[in-house]
């Protein structure tokens, strides 16, 4: 029988393998929780019940960090609050304090369903109620309900992904709940170099602030872009196609669209609720096209329905705007 020889370079790899498995530490595993101090997440990171990050308490999660939702109902005895707006039935991060979480592209962070069989809405949200200074980058949300939502609050969103969640990213001013502290407060979002894609939804807003730009927004199943009232909000350098309803108007004022690319999505490039009475800007974009009664035929506003407004497109752009994620 022939002797295995030895070798030095055989030995080094089965220690160095050895070693890495000694050092994998397992799941931290949560059921609902309260953060009583400032918590560092890094690893894989199991969530069972509501996290509730209080005010003056940060969470930060660190690069390569997976965070695995498994999915409870609105009868669980997980659920911290009650499950009315602005909470969800589902387990989700509550966070009056502050969430930083901030990947690589190397290493991003993810957040999922802990499911074999995962769903969007398989859990609720990073849902931020009231708190300032979040910042969520290079991280994919997946399977969430909403996959950020905000009432009252502000949050940074770059270089991150959602996919098959309800909505991408909502966000709105709080008026539903009279008492919070942060009731009446707009939120103010930045949301820029992101892909949101097979989603219901990818961007919901009403009575905020925002900037979304360099956003690849595209083949949501409802819609890429639903703004609602009173909002001041620029939506630039976005490619919004592949959508049901490219952007859909809803009361809308304070909204400018400009220098996107709105094209081929399949109801409509841009269409109006039956309450929008007000005008919509919408200059010096490209719609795939440059044929008026082509582009025309995509819009769905006062020329279709008198009582509707007018979505303000020209002058329309030529050719499609070329941009790069920063």
């Amino acid at each position: 029988m022939e002797k295995i020889r030895y070798s030095p370079s055989l030995a080094l790899l089965l220690f160095l393998l050895l070693a890495a498995a000694c050092d994998r530490k397992p799941p931290l595993e949560l059921g609902m929780t309260t953060l009583h101090e400032d918590t560092v997440w890094s690893g894989a990171v199991v969530v069972k019940g509501d996290i509730y990050i209080p005010e003056q308490v940060t969470l930060t999660i660190k690069p390569g960090t997976t965070v695995k939702f498994k999915r409870i109902d609105e009868g669980s005895d997980q659920n911290m609050f009650d499950i009315d707006s602005p909470y969800y039935p589902q387990a989700e991060l509550i966070v009056r304090g502050k969430l930083l979480a901030m990947g690589t592209p190397k290493d991003p962070i993810v957040f999922q369903s802990a499911e074999v069989n995962p769903r969007p809405a398989d859990w609720g949200a990073l849902n931020f109620l009231g708190s300032d200074g979040n910042v969520i980058e290079h991280a994919r949300v997946i399977n969430g309900y909403n996959g950020v939502h905000a009432h009252g609050a502000s949050v940074r969103i770059a270089h991150s992904q959602f996919i098959r969640n309800g909505v991408g990213v909502s966000f709105k001013a709080e008026e539903e709940t009279p008492g919070v502290p942060w009731f009446g407060k707009r939120s103010r979002l930045t949301i820029t170099d992101n892909l949101f894609a097979n989603n219901k939804g990818g961007i919901g807003f009403r009575n905020s602030d925002a900037e979304i730009s360099h956003n690849r927004i595209i083949d949501n199943k409802f819609f890429g872009i639903w703004p609602k009232e009173n909002n001041n909000v620029r939506v630039t350098y976005n490619e919004i196609t592949g959508n049901k309803k490219g952007v859909y108007l809803y009361q809308t004022r304070g909204v400018v669209f400009e220098f996107n690319n709105i094209y081929d999505n399949r109801d409509y490039n841009i269409a109006m609720a039956e309450a929008q009475d007000f005008p919509v800007e919408a200059p010096n974009n490209w719609f795939g096209t440059s044929n008026r009664d082509k582009i025309d035929r995509l819009i769905f506003d006062h020329e279709e329905d008198a009582e509707l407004g007018r979505v303000m497109i020209d002058p329309i752009l030529e050719r499609a705007v070329a941009w790069e994620a920063r």
